[in-house]
């Protein structure tokens, strides 16, 4: 089961019913898992921003299962380091910062435990779906809510997402705003986009 704080619940059903049209997220769509590609998701509300990265484990540390050893423990947390100090987007202007983040993982986890980054973070967990061959397809769900100012000036927004993780060769975006909806396919060439707004 997730745990995730008001914002990030409230990201969750603005997306869901704002992006019904729109294709499963791999969690809803097992086929839809591929390494490589990632899903982003934003809600924009005026200045602020939530976002909903779900992305295979393999694009962001490398291995689709339950670290088992210090250097995978090391990998993923450096995922939970860096997603709680760097917006997931942001202005061409860097304008944007963080007010809550949170990392979940699908493989599963007794030991439940949180870690703090001096933001609103939660760390939930819950169990890896496996396949008819038994292997475990594993995604990693970032939620951020960030706040831009000058955004309702500026909307084109740009990632570093693919930069940060090379492995994330596709990065398929949409929003949903109080002047429409979108999507794009960003790659690593093309790591920017604007907002219909």
């Amino acid at each position: 089961m997730l745990t995730l704080n008001a914002p990030i619940r409230t990201l969750s059903l603005v997306l869901a019913s704002s992006l019904a049209a729109t294709p499963s997220l791999a969690s809803d769509n097992p086929s839809a898992h591929q390494h490589g590609h990632a899903d982003l998701q934003i809600a924009v509300d005026n200045e602020r921003i939530d976002l909903l990265l779900l992305s295979p484990a393999y694009n962001l540390v490398g291995f689709e299962h339950k670290p088992k050893t210090d250097e995978q423990r090391q990998r993923v947390q450096a995922v939970e380091s860096w997603s709680a100090e760097t917006p997931l987007i942001n202005t061409l202007a860097g304008a944007c910062t963080i007010n809550s983040t949170a990392l979940n993982t699908s493989w599963g986890d007794n030991d439940d435990h949180e870690h703090h980054h001096g933001h609103n973070h939660d760390h939930g967990h819950h169990h890896a779906e496996e396949t008819a061959s038994g292997s475990a397809h594993t995604d990693l769900e970032i939620t951020q809510s960030l706040s831009c100012p000058g955004l309702s000036a500026n909307t084109q927004l740009e990632t570093t997402l693919m930069t940060q993780f090379p492995e994330m060769e596709y990065l398929n975006v949409q929003w949903v705003g109080p002047q429409g909806q979108g999507a794009v396919r960003l790659t690593p060439a093309q790591a920017r986009f604007q907002l219909n707004r």
